[in-house]
């Protein structure tokens, strides 16, 4: 196996090459207990997502105790402290994973260390998601390969040369279901730097999905990444009665994420299929809408047209401008009124 596939099949659905764009709800940090999970997976189907995503991780095996976060989102902190806050406990996990399976809706988590994948193993999820913080932690990546199941993979702070060497990790395990997120690990990301034309380069480069993962406030990035073809959509997602994690600030509600997937389908419809020619519609008004040659004053049989009696205007249906030089010096055969457009039967030609 030496190519990544062009498609990704998640329960059933493909993503990737003439497929809509796939949106993932990510709302890990957003809810505390089993209520919230309830509250914020309704929203997220209500709003339009196709997948629900969390995190799985543990504070103990996620970074080292005096290790800090220097970003605006979550200020000048321990890292420890902070995931030690937002973390999911096994159990709710487990609980969310069902909730999802019961309305009909993916879920899958992103681990933090190789031990989480014990946990994940449990919640029979149909894709695994690995983030930036791990796009080049290769031991991972060649376990999660070897369960065959499609790996949407974050490339946040690396060069295209490590996402190279990612990528061969994963297909050296025989897993070629691989989708590849432009990301930026920012947080709030700055959308003079989300370089979206680099999920362009990877899909080139790859032949498979490519995709973004939005950590700007606002969807206005997130509709330009759809704009030039993003396959797959993640942004983080809160509802109103939640707790508010680190990620609150950079996360849509439930109308903000709704207008993104309806933004998206007719984002798809408007890019058409590159043929330059006329709409249905615009054929109907050509006929009112588009200049032609008009006869300006009554003009008998017998007659020959002067420029002086003739002019470009509205309406369009009859003879066009480019016509303009073959008619003058005409011999009329039928009599023209003032103001009525030009016809060939009019013409001795």
């Amino acid at each position: 196996m030496t190519t990544l596939s062009q498609t990704v099949k998640v329960a059933g659905r493909e993503i990737g090459v003439n497929q809509p764009c796939y949106f993932m709800a990510e709302i890990a940090g957003n809810f505390s207990n089993e209520q919230e999970a309830v509250r914020i997976v309704d929203a997220a189907v209500r709003a339009g997502a196709d997948a629900i995503k969390f995190q799985t991780l543990d504070p103990e095996t996620i970074t080292t105790k005096s290790n800090r976060f220097d970003m605006a989102a979550v200020g000048n902190q321990l890292q420890y402290e902070v995931f030690a806050d937002s973390m999911t406990p096994a159990e709710l996990q487990l609980f969310l994973v069902d909730y999802c399976r019961s309305k009909g809706i993916p879920a899958f988590s992103a681990p933090s260390h190789l031990q989480d994948l014990e946990l994940m193993a449990k919640f029979g999820s149909p894709a695994y998601k690995i983030g930036s913080d791990l796009a080049t932690h290769l031991p991972l990546l060649r376990e999660v390969a070897k369960t065959g199941k499609p790996i949407f993979l974050s490339t946040g702070m690396c060069t295209l040369a490590e996402v190279e060497t990612s990528v061969e990790a994963i297909l050296a395990a025989g897993n070629d279901q691989v989708l590849l997120f432009q990301c930026v690990a920012n947080y709030p990301g700055k959308p003079e730097e989300q370089n979206l034309r680099a999920m362009l380069n990877m899909k080139e480069r790859f032949a498979c999905p490519t995709g973004f993962s939005d950590h700007t406030v606002g969807i206005d990035v997130s509709c330009a990444a759809i704009a030039l073809g993003a396959d797959m959509i993640e942004r983080h997602f809160w509802v109103a009665g939640n707790v508010e994690g680190p990620d609150r600030g950079i996360s849509s509600d439930e109308t903000e994420f709704a207008h993104l997937v309806g933004a998206s389908k007719r984002i798809r419809d408007s890019l058409g299929d590159g043929i330059k020619r006329p709409t249905l519609h615009e054929q109907r008004n050509m006929t009112t809408n588009r200049v032609s040659i008009i006869v300006m004053e009554d003009v008998p049989t017998g007659r020959v047209l002067k420029e002086s009696m003739l002019d470009i205007r509205r309406p369009g249906y009859g003879l066009p401008p480019k016509m303009w030089e073959r008619v003058i010096g005409r011999k009329v055969v039928a009599d023209i009124r003032a103001e009525e457009p030009l016809q060939s039967k009019h013409l001795d030609w």
